[in-house]
C-alpha cells in the first residue's frame, strides 16, 4: 500500500513567498504532512528580522504533528564548518538537506508518493527535478495555489501572488503553469479523495 510522504519543502523561497503574503496556511490546506528540511528551516528563521521569518516560526508551531522540521546531516556539517567560519554560506545546502529527507523516506518505503515544492529556478533546472522516482513529483508554488483554487479552498491565487510582490517577491514565474501534469494531477487527486 502506498503512503504519502507529504509535502517535501525543497528550499526557503515558497515559504518565504507564502509567508510575505500572509498565505502559509495553504501549506497546510490540502491536509499533507509539510516537511521542512532543517537547513531550510534555517535559512529562512535565521535573521527574525527578515520577511517572514517570525511568521514561518509561528506558524510551524501552530501545526505540530502536521508541519515538521526533519534533522539532517547536511545542516549538522553546515553548523560544523560555519562554527570554524561563520562566512561560510548556505547556498545549495536546502535543496541537498531536502534530497537527504526524500532519500531517507524511500529507503524506508520504495512505494511512497511524495510532492516536492520548490520555486527555486535551480532546482526547477537541476537533476533534482528531474531525477525523481516515479511516485515522486515536484510542485511550485504557484501550481500549488492554483490547484488550491481550483478546488475552492482559496479565493484567488493571484490575489496571494499579488500580496507577495507588494512585499518585494519575485512571482512573475509563479504565474504560469511550472509543473507537470502528473504533479498537479497527483495533489488533484488527493483534494478530490479527502473530500476538500
Amino acid at each position: 500500500m502506498t503512503r504519502r510522504l507529504g509535502l517535501l519543502v525543497t528550499d526557503a523561497s515558497p515559504l518565504i513567498t507564502l509567508a510575505a503574503a500572509d498565505a502559509l496556511e495553504c501549506l497546510t490546506l490540502p491536509g499533507l504532512r509539510v516537511l521542512i528540511p532543517d537547513m531550510v528551516y534555517f535559512e529562512v528563521t535565521q535573521d527574525l528580522a527578515r520577511t517572514g521569518a517570525e511568521d514561518i516560526v509561528q506558524w510551524a508551531r501552530r501545526h505540530p504533528g502536521q508541519v515538521e522540521v526533519i534533522l539532517t546531516s547536511v545542516f549538522a556539517e553546515f553548523q560544523v564548518v560555519r562554527a570554524a567560519d561563520e562566512r561560510t554560506r548556505s547556498k545549495g545546502r536546502g535543496e541537498q538537506s531536502a534530497l537527504e529527507v526524500l532519500n531517507a523516506e524511500i529507503d524506508r518505503d520504495p512505494d511512497l508518493e511524495a510532492v516536492l515544492l520548490y520555486e527555486d529556478n535551480d532546482v526547477r533546472t537541476r537533476r533534482f527535478v528531474r531525477g525523481l522516482p516515479e511516485r515522486v513529483t515536484a510542485l511550485s508554488t504557484g501550481d500549488l495555489l492554483h490547484e488550491l483554487e481550483a478546488a475552492g479552498l482559496i479565493q484567488s491565487s493571484d490575489r496571494i501572488l499579488d500580496s507577495a510582490a507588494k512585499k518585494e517577491r519575485n512571482v512573475s514565474q509563479q504565474r504560469q503553469p511550472w509543473s507537470d501534469e502528473a504533479a498537479r494531477g497527483l495533489l488533484r487527486r488527493h483534494l478530490d479523495r479527502d473530500g476538500n
